[in-house]
């Protein structure tokens, strides 16, 4: 332990001036063993308390007879932190709606073929879904119908690898009969070169109808889907994509044979 003292006297005005510097090896390694970022302030539990609550002393812990609790001042970096995250909004997400708008073109003319259109919404997304849907047919004689849809899927890994899915829902009209319906998907993605995959799928997908003559309907279509990342490729700032899709339907029971094909460029920019 070394101490320095210094004293100066002035003639006209005394003052005392102590300038006091301890130094211990004890001092020292604390300093090294504790961090800056983990320095605690006492704080007295008195300055804590609310003397009109009655509450608060059954809060405080028993058995102890301290008068100070200890604050750690690393607590608002980390709330900052959570804060710039986003970590308190996903945990509140809203339900995503989806406008549903079909056969309204943008121009029409008297040229124009007449087509069904229909209206509605849908709420969910991905796991559980609820929609409903007004429609006007556009074939003579035909009348209007409200329906009501709900689907409850297991979405399918965007990931390499082994993927799989299942589905059901079902839906009803007003003037229509009710259907259940149930989908299984089995597959492989791969990627064949760096922002080129290749997904191959074997669906199988079937729906009852309540109505007699009717009944079930099934069918198993094998799938093949290549994909581009576009954005990643070129370094575009936004989501771009190009899917080519090619698939064979093969009836089971009460189902036709069907062939289709699909080309789809999708723009996605999100507003940060």
């Amino acid at each position: 332990m070394f101490r320095f003292i210094f004293t100066n006297r002035a003639a006209t005005a005394p003052a005392v001036l102590l300038l006091a510097a301890s130094l211990s090896p004890a001092s020292v390694a604390a300093q090294e063993v504790m961090p800056e970022a983990a320095i605690q302030l006492p704080i007295p539990r008195a300055a804590l308390q609310d003397p009109d609550a009655a509450e608060m002393e059954a809060l405080l812990p028993t058995g102890e007879t301290a008068d100070a609790v200890v604050f750690n001042p690393t607590l608002a970096a980390i709330g900052r932190a959570n804060a710039s995250s986003g970590a308190h909004l996903r945990a509140r997400a809203p339900i995503p709606v989806d406008i549903i708008r079909n056969g309204f073109a943008a121009r029409q003319n008297i040229m124009s073929p007449e087509q069904d259109r229909s209206v509605g919404f849908k709420l969910g997304k991905d796991v559980f879904s609820l929609s409903t849907t007004l429609s006007d047919p556009a074939s003579a004689g035909a009348t209007r119908d409200a329906r009501l849809n709900w689907r409850l899927a297991q979405p399918v890994s965007a990931g390499t690898g082994f993927i799989w899915g299942l589905a059901t829902g079902g839906g009803s009209s007003l003037y229509g009969n009710p259907e259940q319906m149930g989908e299984a998907l089995i597959g492989y993605r791969q990627e064949l070169l760096p922002h080129l995959t290749l997904t191959s799928q074997l669906a199988m997908a079937g729906n009852y109808v309540f109505a007699p003559g009717d009944g079930l309907h099934t069918a198993l279509t094998p799938e093949m889907k290549l994909s581009v990342d576009l954005a990643k490729l070129a370094d575009l700032p936004w989501q771009t994509s190009f899917d080519v899709t090619l698939a064979r339907k093969l009836p089971l029971v009460a189902s036709d044979y069907e062939t289709r094909g699909r080309a789809m460029l999708s723009l996605k920019y999100q507003l940060q």
